[in-house]
């Protein structure tokens, strides 16, 4: 085996260095060197220009390129720290590396002096940075629809879905109200749900006493959640409705059993819980009709009692209220006829009978034989009735029949019995007179007149009559 001696390494380093040297001399000697080493002998005087040297409009041009460099990156620095601000790596992080890879291509052509290149690679930059701004505005836009969707949907499901676009919304726009809304209204979500689930199980059952409670811890969990609202504003109205039928049912049951003031207090509550409700309009006339109708029957059948009793003017009175209150009553308007009748038979014979003496006269005693007459043609005639038929035969019987009278005085009076006779003067004397009011009057020189009023009601008067002026003037 062959070994490496000092001599050797040495060797191998002076190699080395000569190859080094070699190369710098290729590489960098051109540089140095402007002019040939030899000169052109063709070559006139005048010097050629170099060809590195720039021309003014070219170093205007590159200067016009620079510049715009500058001003485009200015743009693109203001861009792409807005996207930093919405954590575009969260959400564009491929789009956003391609952008800054041209940023970092136009700087490597800045730096060699590629101004109109770099120009263009920045131009590029910056639109693909202004689209990818935009594109994080749709983003928000998104994230905020399908985050208040999921959130409405409000199911066990849309839960992960509405955090994740409020993660998204906040990455973007953390200061929007609406992306700091959405995050609150997502972080409750999951409780939210189990509230709705439960209230709606409540109400399947009809505990919606239940059903409203867990309705509203849902509405306390997200006032602006809009099913929660809804499934509330529903349970109340159950509420609502059930006490309405409840007030309803008792109304009409009170209303059954004729009790017309619980019914029409009942319907009036059942009016207070639905202000205006047709039904309770309705129900409160069916009230009134039903206990109209009552009212008349009880008014029909008392009628009805009176004239059994053969009370006809109560009776009548009565007939007479119910047309007045009701005039399409046929019932009433058929028996007020008849009862109208005996009312007025009823009213003849009582006055009649009230007062016998007016038969004396012919007139009244020809009323009282028609009024006679006509209670005698009745057909199945009361009790009542047949005894004013009765009384009436009587006193007319007896309007017809004379009483003996007797009638004193002092023999000094002239008598007068006015519509009988001038009776002169005589201390008695005995007439013959028919039942009936009589005035006897004396006179007599000196003394004062007397005046007698006597009633003959068709039993013998027991004591003389005495007209006697016996007081001097």
């Amino acid at each position: 085996m062959a070994t490496s001696t000092p001599q050797g390494g040495k060797q191998k380093i002076i190699l080395g260095g000569l190859v080094l040297l070699v190369a710098l001399v290729v590489l960098l000697l051109p540089s140095f060197v402007s002019d040939p080493w030899i000169a052109d002998p063709s070559a006139s005087a005048k010097p050629v220009p170099s060809k590195t040297t720039v021309s003014p409009s070219t170093a205007a041009e590159k200067t016009k390129y620079r510049q715009d460099s500058q001003k485009v990156l200015a743009q693109i620095i203001a861009v792409r720290d807005r996207l930093k601000e919405q954590t575009v790596e969260f959400w564009g992080a491929f789009e956003f590396r391609q952008a800054i890879g041209l940023v970092d291509l136009g700087d490597e052509q800045y730096g060699y002096g590629d101004y109109k290149d770099a120009l263009t690679s920045y131009q590029d930059s910056l639109n693909q940075l202004q689209v990818l701004e935009q594109l994080g505005q749709s983003h928000l836009e998104q994230a905020l629809t399908e985050g208040l969707k999921a959130i409405e949907n409000a199911e066990l499901g849309d839960i992960e879905l509405a955090k994740a676009a409020a993660a998204t919304a906040m990455a973007i726009a953390p200061q929007d109200s609406r992306t700091q809304e959405l995050e609150q209204r997502a972080a409750p979500l999951a409780n939210l749900i189990a509230a709705l689930d439960n209230g709606r199980q409540r109400l399947e059952t009809n505990e919606l006493a239940a059903a409203k409670a867990y309705f509203q811890k849902a509405v306390a969990i997200d006032k602006r959640h809009i099913k929660a609202a809804a499934a509330l504003v529903s349970a109340e109205q159950a509420i609502t409705e059930e006490r309405f039928r409840g007030r309803m049912s008792a109304g009409f049951s009170a209303l059954d059993s004729n009790q017309f003031a619980v019914a029409t207090s009942a319907f009036n509550s059942a009016g207070k819980v639905y202000s205006n409700h047709p039904a309770v309009a309705q129900a409160l006339s069916q009230v009134a009709t039903k206990q109209s109708q009552m009212a008349v029957s009880q008014q029909m059948k008392q009628a009805s009692e009176f004239e059994q009793k053969e009370e006809w003017q109560q009776a009548l009175s009565l007939y007479q209220q119910l047309l007045q209150t009701d005039p399409s009553l046929t019932e009433a308007k058929v028996r007020t006829i008849p009862v109208g009748v005996r009312a007025s038979l009823d009213s003849q014979l009582t006055a009649t009978l009230a007062d016998p003496l007016k038969l004396s006269t012919s007139s009244n005693y020809s009323r009282g034989q028609r009024l006679l007459n006509d209670a005698s043609g009745i057909a199945g005639p009361g009790p009542r009735l047949k005894q004013q038929t009765a009384d009436l035969k009587k006193v007319l019987q007896q309007s017809r029949t004379k009483f003996d009278v007797a009638i004193q005085s002092n023999n000094l009076t002239q008598v007068t019995l006015f519509r009988v006779a001038e009776l002169g003067v005589f201390e008695q004397t005995s007439l013959q007179l028919f039942p009936g009011r009589y005035v006897a009057a004396g006179t007599r020189i000196g003394f004062r007149d007397v005046r007698v009023e006597f009633s003959i009601t068709g039993t013998p008067i027991a004591t003389p009559i005495r007209v006697s002026c016996d007081e001097a003037i």
